[in-house]
């Protein structure tokens, strides 16, 4: 029954935000009573917060797979926009807004799992796409790495990319993109494409 709460209550917050989903509707949702809901998790609080470890855990594993499945460290990227693109397709823009302006315990969490797991991820790649010779040499595994950190949560800054006006998920791939094409040596970059146009054939 827990599993069956707090999959309902993920679904139904990627869809219509998180602060609008109500305990009376989830409850509804799952045709149980609100108190079954409480014995579980004591508020919408905890509620929330099992959800985002939840999707955290399920992020790290696909990110995790798309590493191990990758030929390359250029490649690795691209397979990671690919998990971003699925994450994107089932969440609501604001959602992320909404965690960090009403629900501060599970914006924590977000926060620790971009800064430990996110920032140790793209270190890694950069110091595998340099040793691959598809990252330039020159570059600062250190400052590179947290430059990308920052960037990776611009996307969800509606103040600068408002969801009436933008795409978020272009956003975040224009983001990824202009970060790879700027640490990649040519060869970097003609991988890049390829993995691009491949994709493009495969989508017609």
């Amino acid at each position: 029954m827990q599993d069956r709460i707090l999959n309902k209550a993920r679904e139904l917050m990627f869809q219509t935000g998180v602060k609008h989903v109500t305990m009376d509707e989830l409850a509804n949702q799952l045709g149980i009573s609100k108190k079954t809901i409480y014995h579980y998790f004591k508020d919408k609080d905890a509620l929330v917060c099992s959800v985002v470890e939840n999707e955290l855990t399920n992020h790290e594993l696909f990110c995790n797979q798309s590493v191990m499945a990758a030929d390359n460290a250029v490649h690795e990227i691209f397979l990671l926009m690919s998990v971003i693109q699925e994450m994107f397709n089932r969440m609501n823009p604001l959602a992320l807004f909404e965690i960090e302006k009403y629900y501060p315990d599970a914006y924590e969490k977000i926060k620790n799992h971009k800064d430990q797991y996110i920032f140790s991820m793209i270190s890694t790649n950069l110091e595998k796409g340099i040793t691959e010779g598809l990252y330039r040499k020159d570059v600062d595994v250190n400052i590179l790495s947290k430059y990308r950190l920052e960037t990776s949560l611009i996307p969800f800054n509606i103040q600068v990319f408002h969801p009436s006006k933008f795409d978020m998920l272009k956003v975040n791939l224009q983001i990824i993109e202009h970060f790879v094409y700027g640490v990649a040596t040519l060869e970097g970059h003609k991988l890049m494409d390829n993995y691009k146009l491949n994709q493009s054939v495969a989508q017609l």
